[in-house]
């Protein structure tokens, strides 16, 4: 009988069970060992874009720093020019006068830092007793000006508003015996601008609280003489409008809110030292800044250098844990596809599992992200394809104090100030219909209930493969930056209003002088031989010459004034019927000059009616004064026209003049200057600047086009859409 060896059926070789095992096991570890050192890659890479992140917001604040400080110069600066205009308004202004414009300014509360806004007078030697004793007379006994010495001119600081407390210590102060001032106003006289001194200690310092100042200089001009050349305005000087800053004072509250996260020092010049310093200290010796940046802010071609460095608190801005969650995410993962290679290995069962844990981690990743969304600095919101609103950071909440379900879809518009919801609504649906990038401001309740003008920047978002999924963006508050930008047009707009009630008061005198002038010719027809006389007639022509020259500059000084106010309603206006009208007005003229006037085809605009009739009525005017050919035996031919483009329409005037030089199309445009083409022609000189006013207030743009073969053309935009007009 033969033997065999017994074989159970579910039994296998041992070779066949270790196999499996071992193949599983090396796989396993080699993509563990990829993973980890992806991971390693990953967190070097984290560890630089923190960086990179941390240098780009240290530099956007750097630059936000910088542009506040240079804002708020800037703001000082126009506040100077409009003290200018009130002496260029009357001349030389009386102390209550001075004393209740710059009371207007309410200085303590629009412009931090600034000790007062002064007046210098420019005092020749010749000037002085009869200076000091009328300032006597005006009731300050021991006035006399200060330091004492004999000068070849002198200047005193007559008025000082507010003239109390420190600023009692400047009055009569000779700013140009003093090198560093005399520096200043000598560059501000020379140049007809600003002029800004080094580093100085102000008149006004006491004992206590001394600090590094500065002075700005605006020179003031005798009353209708001319400055344009550096003899003339040395001539013609009456003084200098002036402001003095302490600037540990100017600098407080410049950072906002967020101050205490950089470290700020100025100092005068480019030379980096202790006698320089203007502002700020440097950080302690032992403690090396993170970040530094080393800027330049010219003034008057005066320069500071800025050294601004990041403060402990910079880093709690920037999220520091970008690093740490990345490496933990990484070496999750890794460990993740290292138990789903071994799970696929042994079992698709628990390769379904395993791609269950994988999803719930990628959820938590995008909760990770939300949340490095919540730690920026500025409000952030997105929205999808059907415009609805359906995500907002964190600092989008803190702000309104509302919950995001209260804000999503269209919720957020309930705290938008009803005067702007239906401007805002209609710009983000015009963009957002095209997928146009887009910025608007407008006002939004804060939690307080305040509320505050925000600047809203949106841009359309594109997937992988380049399908529209929405929209992002962010919101900044710029409230503080209105606020300065309407303290300065309220300023302007009582200097307009002076210059309106002057030129009103002075009309009837005006038209006096040109009625009696007549008379006195009637009268003189009562005497033969003297009306005979060429003399008495010559002077009585010049007499209502010029009566007839005073009454149109008072009439355009009004028109200049009131060129930036709708006369009428705003609406889409027929450019064409006012530019008819603007030829019927000036039918006598066009009949006389022997020009020949045709308009095209033009499109309507956005503006009054009177306005426009107005512009075309100045731009046809300036053409038949000064557009007509060199040859004589040409007529004079004007062209009205215009076309349209996008969102605005072009107008233009045009002559077959000959020409005027480049150097002057720019000019021509200022207020008072006039180009005497020909002897005989007479002008105010506000014409064009009228015109240049009404297209500006319009938010159009007006300029000249000329060569000698094709004449002179002046062209204008105007907005030919209501949104153009916008506030926002």
């Amino acid at each position: 009988m033969n033997n065999h060896p017994e074989t159970s059926v579910g039994a296998q070789p041992r070779s066949s069970l270790s196999k499996p095992r071992y193949y599983s096991h090396w796989l396993t570890v080699a993509v563990l060992l990829i993973t980890l050192l992806t991971s390693y890659q990953a967190w070097l890479i984290a560890i630089e874009d923190l960086e990179h992140e941390r240098r780009l917001y240290f530099d956007f604040r750097v630059r936000q720093l910088v542009q506040s400080i240079e804002q708020r110069l800037a703001a000082y600066e126009q506040m100077l020019y409009g003290a200018r205009g009130l002496f260029a308004a009357s001349g030389l202004v009386q102390r209550h006068e001075y004393r209740e414009y710059v009371s207007a300014l309410s200085l303590d509360q629009r412009f931090p830092g600034i000790q007062g806004v002064g007046f210098s007078l420019w005092i020749p030697k010749t000037e002085k007793d009869r200076h000091v004793a009328e300032l006597r007379k005006q009731g300050f006994a021991d006035y006399d000006i200060h330091p004492i010495g004999e000068r070849d001119f002198y200047t005193s600081i007559i008025y000082l508003e507010p003239f109390s407390g420190r600023n009692l210590r400047a009055f009569s102060y000779d700013m140009f015996s003093e090198p560093t001032r005399n520096l200043a106003l000598s560059y501000a006289r020379d140049n007809n601008s600003l002029g800004v001194t080094g580093k100085v200690k102000l008149i006004q310092e006491t004992e206590q609280d001394v600090q590094a100042g500065f002075l700005m200089y605006l020179p003031v001009y005798k009353k209708d003489v001319p400055h344009d050349t550096l003899e003339q305005r040395r001539a013609n000087l009456l003084g200098w409008v002036y402001a003095p800053f302490r600037t540990k004072d100017l600098m407080a509250g410049i950072g906002g809110e967020l101050e205490s996260d950089l470290g700020l020092e100025i100092f005068d010049g480019e030379t980096l030292n202790e006698e320089s310093r203007m502002y700020g200290s440097a950080p302690p010796a032992n403690i090396q800044p993170l970040l530094t940046s080393k800027q330049q802010i010219v003034l008057a071609c005066h320069p500071w250098t800025v050294l601004i460095h990041a403060e402990p608190n910079f880093q709690a801005r920037v999220d520091q844990d970008k690093p740490l969650i990345i490496a933990g995410s990484s070496v999750s993962l890794s460990l993740l596809l290292s138990l789903l290679t071994w799970q696929l290995v042994n079992s698709r069962s628990r390769a379904m599992a395993l791609a269950q844990n994988m999803t719930a981690e990628l959820r938590e990743s995008e909760s990770r992200f939300r949340a490095m969304a919540d730690s920026a600095p500025v409000m952030i919101w997105l929205s999808d394809t059907a415009k609805r609103y359906y995500w907002f950071n964190k600092v989008w909440l803190d702000f309104t104090g509302r919950s995001i379900e209260q804000e999503l879809g269209n919720g957020w518009s309930e705290t938008v100030h009803p005067d702007d919801l239906e401007f805002c609504l209609n710009h983000y649906t015009q963009h957002f219909e095209k997928h146009q990038p887009f910025s608007m401001e407008y006002r939004m309740r804060r939690h307080d209930g305040e509320y505050r003008w925000l600047f809203d920047t949106g841009i359309p978002r594109y997937d992988d493969h380049g399908e529209f999924v929405g929209y992002i963006g962010s919101c900044i508050d710029i409230t503080e930056r209105r606020q300065i930008s309407m303290a300065l047009e309220s300023s302007n707009a009582d200097l307009s209003r002076f210059a309106e009630i002057s030129a009103h008061h002075l009309m009837e005198p005006t038209r006096r002088f040109g009625s009696f002038t007549q008379r006195l010719r009637n009268s003189l027809k009562a005497y033969p031989e003297a009306l005979g006389n060429e003399d008495i007639n010559s002077c009585l022509d010049y007499l209502e010459h010029d009566a007839q020259r005073l009454l149109g500059l008072v009439r355009d000084i009004q028109l200049y004034v009131t060129a930036d106010q709708s006369r009428d309603k705003m609406t889409q206006v027929d450019a064409k019927a006012a530019a008819e009208a603007a030829i019927q007005a000036l039918a006598n003229k066009i009949e006389v000059a022997g020009a020949s006037v045709s308009v095209g085809e033009l499109p309507h605009a956005y503006i009054d009616h009177p306005r426009m009739a107005e512009l075309f009525r100045l731009l046809l005017d300036n053409a038949l004064k000064h557009g007509r050919p060199a040859n004589s035996e040409h007529p004079l031919r004007i062209e009205i026209g215009g076309v349209s483009d996008l969102d605005v329409n072009r107008y233009y005037v045009r002559d077959n003049g000959d020409g005027i030089d480049a150097e002057y199309r720019q000019r021509v445009f200022e207020i008072f200057e006039r180009l005497h083409y020909r002897d005989n022609e007479a002008g105010t000189g506000i014409g064009l600047s009228i015109a240049r006013r009404i297209v500006s207030s319009c938010r159009g743009k007006i300029w000249i086009e000329s060569t000698a073969q094709n004449g002179t053309a002046v062209l204008f935009e105007l907005p030919n859409i209501e949104g153009n007009k916008h506030d926002g």
